[in-house]
């Protein structure tokens, strides 16, 4: 699904952000994306997806160069959940709003009643009774509920790429344990459906990913399958970080 070669990113004052990074994504694959707060995570997710343009390299997402009429295509076909659900939630809209929008943006086509079909099918993909809650405000929501909302509304077109940078941040840890069901029962639901978690928890990545990518100050340091990075680090820095996790 996704070929990397060589990618680098720099910054605005031309100071590096991700130098001469390499790697492939398969579709249904789970990759975990980890390393602390300014390890280029972030940045790197923007110009995977088309969001920015890198200096160097190349990214390309099914066989062909992500830009122009293909980056365009790849995002409508990804969902984005990102850290805090209620500034990614329309604080005026009740969230059954917020979570149909991708689909009357991009299914002009489609009657009220499919779309609100499709809409509760994305609350109860992510365990919210859409009767309870689809008429609610964020306001009204806890910060668990809300994530979860923000989750259907990333999943209710079925895409093709789910990208989820640091959802469990502003998250309680009784919350966090019903995310991460939700997230294991979208990929019991869509098998083809690639995952890139980031998030600088080992143990939410545990719980996610088969596949686990270990960024350093730009730099891929460890990449291997979750037993291998966990288990048996080679790097020193991701020894640190294993040693550090509570998992």
């Amino acid at each position: 699904m996704f070929e990397v070669k060589h990618l680098t990113i720099r910054s605005k004052e031309n100071q590096p952000l991700v130098q001469d990074i390499s790697f492939s994504l398969i579709p249904g694959q789970p990759l975990g994306l980890t390393g602390a707060s300014g390890s280029g995570k972030t940045t790197l997710t923007r110009v995977l997806l088309g969001f920015e343009s890198a200096d160097g390299g190349s990214v390309e997402y099914c066989g062909e160069p992500v830009r122009g009429d293909v980056a365009h295509s790849l995002r409508l076909q990804s969902g984005l959940v990102f850290q805090s659900p209620f500034d990614s939630l329309d604080p005026r809209w009740r969230v059954a709003k917020s979570v149909m929008e991708p689909l009357r943006l991009r299914h002009h086509d489609w009657s009220p009643e499919q779309i609100s079909a499709h809409v509760d099918d994305a609350f109860l993909r992510v365990s919210l009774d859409p009767t309870v809650y689809r008429n609610r405000f964020p306001m009204d929501l806890s910060g668990g509920q809300a994530q979860r909302a923000a989750i259907a509304r990333a999943i209710v077109d079925h895409p093709t790429v789910l990208l989820a940078d640091e959802p469990m941040s502003a998250i309680d840890v009784a919350a966090r344990v019903q995310i991460l069901e939700s997230f294991k029962a979208i990929r019991a639901a869509e098998p083809e459906m690639a995952l890139i978690m980031v998030s600088h928890d080992l143990g939410v990545v545990k719980h996610i990913a088969d596949r686990i990518m270990v960024v350093h100050d730009g730099h891929v340091v460890e990449i291997g399958t979750a037993a291998q990075v966990l288990e048996r680090p080679k790097n020193d820095y991701t020894k640190r970080l294993v040693d550090a996790a509570s998992m």
